[in-house]
């Protein structure tokens, strides 16, 4: 099984939950994960993490430029899909059935 991250994952446990210099075995996991294919992290969320905003580089944003051959999705993005997504956004409370209908 694959799990892809989103960058509140890596942020948020930073932040609030597992710091990287008071629980780098965390990271270490995350990163160990990555090298045996289990965890990845899309090449558009990489790139949210790695460029913030000018105000904020961190230590996420370093840990993760340290492990991005562990941890980045090696997958061409579907425009066709993207585009979808973008032009018509989410959806609101679907249930398995409206995702049935969408796929």
């Amino acid at each position: 099984m694959l799990y892809l991250l989103d960058a509140n994952v890596l942020i948020d446990a930073n932040r609030d939950y597992y710091p990287i210099e008071r629980v780098p075995e965390f990271w270490d996991w995350l990163a160990a994960n990555g090298e045996q294919g289990r965890v990845k992290i899309p090449q558009e969320i990489y790139e949210e993490v790695v460029n913030p905003p000018p105000v904020r580089p961190d230590t996420v944003v370093n840990w993760l430029r340290a492990n991005r051959d562990a941890l980045l999705l090696d997958e061409e993005a579907c425009r066709d899909l993207v585009a979808m997504v973008t032009e018509q956004g989410y959806g609101n409370a679907l249930t398995d059935v409206d995702v049935e209908k969408i796929g």
